[in-house]
């Protein structure tokens, strides 16, 4: 099995307050819509299961955004490389899933002001942490 230089650093924490819950929750729903139209749409659930997927990771993400913690307290530590091992993850899933992600945050962007900078500390984040989830060459 591959292993990723990593783990990755902590998130910008200005993010949670920044954004609030809603808006992080609205944002993971863009992304997981876009996840079910790409090419990697077989990794994830449709119908209902993919929005209750969505909601399930904007419970993480709202925690390590600085947010209540919501996923350890409904799922217990996040542990999200372990969590995705029984997934096969190589370069151009990962590519796939973060270019899904940026769309989402354009679109989030229409709705609501992201400052240049801390836009720029999160996709810097999810960079590392998408590496964090590549398990085969």
């Amino acid at each position: 099995m591959y292993q990723p230089p990593g783990p990755p650093q902590e998130p910008p924490p200005k993010l949670y307050p920044l954004l609030g819950e809603e808006n992080i929750r609205k944002l993971l729903r863009y992304h997981y819509e876009l996840l079910s139209h790409s090419e990697i749409k077989d990794l994830f659930p449709t119908g209902e299961e993919l929005n209750k997927s969505a909601e399930k990771n904007a419970d993480f993400f709202i925690q390590i955004l600085g947010g209540p913690p919501y996923f350890s307290q409904k799922y217990g530590p996040p542990m999200m490389r372990a969590r995705h091992l029984k997934f096969s993850i190589n370069y151009k899933k990962r590519e796939i899933w973060l270019q899904c992600f940026f769309k989402a945050i354009q679109k989030l962007k229409q709705e609501i002001e992201f400052p240049e900078k801390e836009e720029k500390k999160f996709k810097e984040f999810l960079i590392r942490f998408s590496e964090w989830m590549i398990n085969e060459k």
